[in-house]
């Protein structure tokens, strides 16, 4: 609930500015920290073809995403950040991905 709190403080914080480059700093410093104290995670093996797949897809989206890009009018042709942009609109959506994206960083951190 802390971590929501934090997150509706900081998306409400004006875009690109001093504060907000702070505050995102501070959560992914906070959040790396948290991610080393805890004890590290045990990964499964990799499945090379699972893995394989995985690139593929993001490749596709990649090239997708550039495609996307150099062609115009943008409504036609949106790109992967209009998308975002679009579901992303409120502050309670983007409270809840700022909180997402702090717990992806303890995690990644935990490695």
């Amino acid at each position: 609930m802390l971590l929501l709190g934090y997150g509706w403080w900081a998306v409400a914080l004006r875009p690109f500015s001093g504060a907000a480059t702070a505050a995102v700093l501070l959560a992914g410093g906070g959040a790396a920290l948290v991610g080393t104290r805890l004890p590290p995670r045990r990964w499964p093996q990799v499945d090379v073809r699972r893995a394989t797949a995985w690139a593929v897809l993001i490749a596709v989206a990649c090239l997708w995403q550039l495609a996307a890009y150099l062609q115009h009018p943008r409504d036609d042709h949106p790109t992967l950040s209009s998308l975002a942009n679009a579901l992303l609109d409120s502050q309670p959506a983007r409270a809840a991905a700022f909180a997402l994206w702090v717990m992806a960083a303890v995690a990644l951190s935990r490695r």
